[in-house]
């Protein structure tokens, strides 16, 4: 990928040492899945985020709902004034209030496509429709951001998004909420996460990422951290 086209897309960048950057920062897929698609490409942070910085400052992110756990996640955050960045599918459908007091309260809704799909394995046709079925549902609360099922991304699918008017946001780092770890794990795993401009993907789906979340707030707020909408999602 050129420089131009890099600049088009928004998930090349022009020097190496930018470069390095990201990849110290990406916690995302291995090189298995790197090969069919681009997760957590080269230059995404700066085209999503900005220039790095020493500011105090924390992107929580929540992919896959909303859910039944969703409003407990809104609450907490409200009591602290935190804001979130939520990247939604065709959950949204059955969870309009949630969706609705997501964007009264200041969070950010963005594009996670309508059936979770992996996006580099479909034609532009359905990665369109996809991405449109969300924004059809969100209505006019939609963000102008995106972020790909699995972080499967790759030129095609990243023009494409953007054609639309999505930027691409990947993570700098996840706590794998996936997975059967303990809540002090999770907790443990969020603390070791929290550096300046960090970009962390969780999933509002999992009662044990809400519960982790509102432990970890009043930490974060006591050592001077901002939680804000990424950038790219305003």
């Amino acid at each position: 990928m050129d420089a131009v086209l890099g600049a088009i897309v928004g998930v090349a960048i022009a020097t190496a040492s930018d470069a390095n950057d990201d990849v110290k920062w990406s916690k995302g897929s291995g090189p298995a899945q790197m090969a069919k698609g681009l997760p957590n490409p080269p230059g995404w942070y700066r085209a999503a985020v900005g220039p790095r910085s020493k500011d105090k400052v924390l992107y929580l992110t929540f992919d896959d709902g909303p859910s039944v756990h969703t409003a407990s996640l809104l609450n907490a955050l409200d009591r602290y004034d935190a804001k979130a960045t939520f990247f939604v599918t065709g959950n949204a459908g059955m969870h309009k209030k949630q969706v609705r007091r997501m964007a009264r309260r200041g969070h950010a809704i963005g594009n996670h496509t309508f059936n979770h799909l992996r996006l580099t394995q479909y034609p532009n046709k359905r990665v369109r429709s996809q991405l449109l079925g969300v924004k059809r549902l969100v209505g006019s609360d939609i963000a102008p951001c995106m972020r790909p099922p699995y972080g499967m991304i790759d030129a095609r699918v990243a023009k494409t998004a953007i054609g639309l008017g999505f930027q691409p946001v990947m993570w700098t780092a996840h706590v794998e909420d996936w997975q059967p770890h303990s809540l002090q794990w999770t907790i443990d795993r969020l603390r070791q996460d929290t550096k300046p401009g960090a970009v962390i993907l969780m999933h509002d789906t999992h009662s044990q990422t809400v519960a982790a979340v509102k432990a970890m707030l009043p930490k974060w707020e006591k050592q001077g951290y901002r939680l804000e909408v990424v950038p790219a999602c305003r």
